[in-house]
């Protein structure tokens, strides 16, 4: 019933607009129709793109992977601060410490299906390790640190009573 009304009203607004009979038989006409009309619209199968709560939560989370990254950055145990410095036995010093790279950071959220956990994400990064040659460990800190090796890290977190675990 409804293609038939699509079909009349295009008819009449063809003929008034005087297109001739010829032109209306190279005219197709595509009339699209929801695929998935008995399913009702939910949170499940939602497009993410019109999940506003998945995007609030995506970037709330953003915000606490950055903060996260910055804590894990300032903490590691081999950090800038507290690099490993080591004699080689020419007599050089070789200097090493390690970094998050917060360029690398991907994150990903998406819901559960357990109601207490209504929010699963991943955050993946890379932590990049900075090794320098010196001829004294004071000269460590001006040294200039090349990338040797690069650790892919994953972490998984949920949201849970208001605030990411």
């Amino acid at each position: 019933m409804k293609r038939f009304f699509i079909f009349a009203m295009l008819a009449i607004a063809l003929m008034s607009f005087g297109i001739d009979a010829q032109a209306q038989d190279s005219i197709t006409v595509a009339v699209a129709t929801p695929s998935h009309a008995k399913t009702p619209v939910s949170a499940s199968n939602m497009p993410r793109s019109l999940d506003k709560d998945l995007a609030n939560k995506h970037a709330d989370f953003l915000e606490f992977a950055k903060r996260k990254i910055s804590s894990l950055n300032r903490n590691h145990r081999l950090s800038k601060n507290r690099m490993q410095i080591l004699e080689q036995p020419d007599g050089s010093f070789r200097a090493r410490y390690h970094r998050i790279d917060t360029t690398s950071l991907v994150c990903t959220v998406r819901r559960s299906k357990s109601k207490a956990i209504p929010f699963v994400a991943v955050l993946a990064y890379k932590e990049k390790i900075y090794e320098a040659t010196v001829s004294h460990p004071s000269k460590c800190n001006s040294a200039e640190f090349i990338p040797i090796a690069i650790i892919p890290n994953r972490h998984i977190f949920s949201f849970k009573k208001g605030h990411w675990q």
